[in-house]
């Protein structure tokens, strides 16, 4: 009888330990299965916006990471930066220009203290403070600059399709990049589109670059933040 006794208890841990250890290790395996179609996607959407497929359409945006420098402590300083390196990735773009890590983070830094000065501060803001800023900042004429009001994907389309990178702002939460440390408020520049996809530059994660999310997805998070978007129509001020 002891020994039926010790036999049931030692199962019993095992047990345990079974459904633990898929327990603890279930958050694990949902985050490298989300990881993974995700970059699946971008891969499919950039082949085939590059392919010249009809419906699909990109432009070759260079990356720039709100924390340009991806350290911790750059990550850490550069929280709220999603604004700036959204808009500078679009304003690089636009001038055929490229930086370097170091360079961008010092021209964010620019930025923000642009922001401090005129602004009272270096804030989330929104369409109208973006635009604000970049004919602020960059000197760009106020009728180059365009803002659409409860904008829809056919909108981001169309500007791309005609060249110009889209600034968005989006909830993260509702986004649901797996790579998103604190999902909330951001803004992230769109880059292209496929029939069924938009592809971005998400400069709220180091890995960000042709990052792909489905149509409906995305326009929910855009508009469960406004629903408003920011397009530079024309080139400006050399840096």
């Amino acid at each position: 009888m002891h020994k039926k006794i010790i036999k049931i208890a030692v199962a019993l841990i095992v047990i345990g330990s079974v459904f633990a250890g898929a327990y603890y290790s279930y958050p694990k395996a949902s985050h490298y299965l989300a990881v993974k179609k995700a970059e699946r996607l971008a891969e499919e959407s950039v082949e085939e916006a590059t392919g010249e497929k009809p419906g699909a359409h990109y432009l070759e945006v260079p990356f720039i990471c709100q924390a340009p420098l991806q350290t911790t402590e750059n990550w850490e300083f550069h929280e709220e930066s999603c604004e700036e390196a959204a808009v500078l990735q679009s304003y690089l773009f636009l001038t055929d220009q490229v930086m370097s890590k170091q360079q961008a983070h010092e021209e964010i830094l620019r930025m923000i203290d642009w922001q401090m000065e005129h602004f009272g501060g270096h804030h989330d803001i929104y369409a109208d403070k973006v635009k604000e800023f970049i004919h602020g900042y960059y000197e760009t004429p106020n009728e180059e600059i365009d803002v659409i009001y409860d904008a829809t994907l056919e909108d981001i389309k169309e500007y791309i399709s005609q060249g110009y990178p889209v600034v968005v702002p989006i909830m993260g939460d509702v986004l649901r990049n797996p790579h998103y440390p604190h999902p909330g408020y951001h803004m992230l520049v769109v880059t292209g589109y496929t029939e069924n996809t938009i592809i971005t530059n998400d400069n709220g994660t180091r890995k960000g670059e042709d990052f792909s999310y489905e149509n409906q997805r995305f326009l929910d998070a855009m508009n469960t933040a406004g629903g408003d978007i920011v397009i530079i129509k024309a080139k400006t001020t050399t840096l």
